[in-house]
């Protein structure tokens, strides 16, 4: 028992970890703290005058260290064409004279107008940083210093480069495909809510507004994760393995699927709770509509929270569409009733396809349907 009990520990605290971005965080900073050291060290021999200048290479390591290996060389190449151009900005300041007022103000000021072009991306603010480091650290040995910056931040770009490709390359297929659960209670919640609404007819607008923002937010986030994972598999020598890019694809459907949810939702919210049956001046809806409608949103949030065999939505919607056809009055709920059908039939059927072949719980290889 003692054994199993602690083998159960483990795996709730594994778990958490990967779930909480523990477990990439601390592989990324490892990895980062040895492209530093290792960055630190081939500076030091590094030729002619670019080995005055190691403690750079460090810190080009860091920049190229980023959470893939696509945007590390992104964001590599973009760093040293910004200090270039800030070499090329101090070079034509220095014309002005010593550094001064005059000539630190016209290196700050050239080095943002030029630093502007969104084609510069990360390096656009190192067009000025460069400039002012060039005028005021170089001075009188400004292009010996010029050189040995550029070169020692490009042994660091490479260095830190090298590291993130040969090193464990993360790929991010889990991280997003673990977001969908999240998406999923917070669904699940405005669902709930909807629910109540419908059995007490009194609406929150400004709560309304705060849910559809957090719902927003967490789409948003999915959103973000996603495109990392189809980046992560960029450069990426384990992107080539059997069933990667399948996989990617299948995340791209089902986040697809996800943001139909949403909209469904949003849809159905604004159908019942804002301009339906229980907005101001209309009063509460025909309870032969009501009671089904919200019991059908409860069942439904209950699926999503994965605690509901999939079926149980389909029966309280067919409970819905039964109370639909035997009703012969209300023409404006009938009306409100039969478009919420369809927002339902769309949170459900494209919810399906969001979560197939998903174990949010133990990560992709959880589930044997799963490729290795």
């Amino acid at each position: 028992m003692g054994f199993e009990h602690v083998a159960g520990v483990g795996t709730r605290v594994w778990r958490w970890s990967r779930t909480s971005g523990t477990q990439p965080r601390l592989l990324h900073a490892a990895k980062a703290a040895g492209a530093a050291a290792l960055a630190w060290f081939v500076a030091r021999h590094v030729p002619g005058v670019a080995s005055d200048y190691p403690y750079y290479a460090p810190l080009g390591a860091v920049i190229a260290m980023q959470t893939t290996v696509f945007a590390g060389l992104r964001s590599g190449i973009q760093t040293l064409v910004g200090i270039a151009l800030g070499i090329g900005v101090a070079a034509l300041t220095m014309w002005v004279g010593d550094p001064g007022v005059l000539a630190v103000a016209l290196a700050v000021g050239i080095g943002v107008l030029v630093g502007g072009f969104r084609v510069l991306g990360e390096g656009s603010s190192w067009v000025s940083t460069a400039a002012l480091f060039v005028l005021l650290v170089g001075g009188a040995h400004a292009e010996g210093y010029s050189l040995g910056y550029l070169v020692q931040m490009a042994v660091g770009v490479v260095v830190g480069l090298l590291v993130n490709f040969l090193v464990f390359p993360p790929l991010h297929f889990w991280d997003a495909e673990h977001r969908i659960d999240a998406v999923n209670g917070v669904l699940a919640d405005h669902l709930d809510g909807l629910a109540v609404v419908l059995r007490e007819g009194q609406r929150d607008v400004a709560a309304w507004d705060r849910q559809q923002d957090r719902l927003d937010r967490a789409i948003a986030d999915v959103r973000s994760r996603v495109s990392i994972a189809h980046e992560s598999r960029k450069i990426n020598p384990r992107g080539a393995l059997r069933g990667s890019r399948a996989r990617l694809q299948q995340d791209g459907a089902r986040f697809r699927a996800l943001e139909r949810v949403a909209w469904y939702t949003t849809d159905l919210t604004e159908l019942v709770a804002r301009s339906g049956p229980v907005a101001e001046g209309i009063g509460r809806p025909d309870p032969a509509f009501a009671e089904p409608l919200a019991a059908a949103l409860d069942e439904i949030a209950c699926v999503i929270r994965g605690d509901c065999p999939e079926d149980a939505a389909d029966r309280a919607v067919a409970a819905v569409e039964r109370a639909l056809d035997a009703s012969r009055e209300n023409p404006s709920h009938v009306a409100v009733t039969a478009s919420a059908l369809v927002s339902l039939r769309g949170i459900v059927e494209s919810e399906r396809r969001a979560t197939a072949d998903i174990d949010t719980k133990t990560g992709p290889f959880g589930s044997a349907r799963r490729p290795a």
